[in-house]
């Protein structure tokens, strides 16, 4: 009978938390928290916003903006970027921490950037040639993928 119970509890769990987990809901840039709000403005100016979405997963809220001409920003629910891909043009690079830019400028001259992403731990820079660059918190060189 525990067996029973334990996996009819389970599979009600996992319905419970697939119900809950993807909770997307269109916003107006205005929601956007102050931080993101200034970052849009500041680096993507003249970029017409398709769509503006706060994301809710569990007790993690983010938010996603997706511009017509195929950029898109995600940000942390404080408002800070943490995944920026450019599909059809190149990264401004004011955005990257300066310490990325200038290894990129030295040492893979001519190359720019299309996405970068973070997190806790490390940043991960995709370069135009599609070599992938990994650095951690401190901007030391992890890893080169291709």
């Amino acid at each position: 009978m525990t067996k029973r119970f334990m996996t009819v509890l389970a599979v009600i769990m996992s319905f419970a938390a697939a119900a809950c987990a993807d909770n997307d809901k269109a916003i107006s840039f205005d929601r956007l928290p102050e931080k993101a709000q200034q970052f849009i403005l500041e680096y993507f100016p003249s970029e017409k916003i398709a769509y503006v979405k706060m994301e809710r997963e569990f007790a993690e809220l983010s938010y996603e903006v997706m511009f017509v001409q195929g950029a898109m920003v995600e940000f942390d629910r404080r408002g800070r970027w943490t995944d920026i891909e450019c599909r059809y043009r190149t990264l401004d690079s004011r955005i990257l921490p300066p310490a990325i830019a200038s290894y990129i400028a030295s040492d893979w001259v001519g190359q720019a950037c299309r996405k970068i992403s973070r997190d806790r731990n490390e940043f991960e820079v995709k370069l135009v040639s599609g070599i992938e660059l990994t650095f951690d918190r401190n901007y030391n060189l992890m890893g080169i993928d291709d």
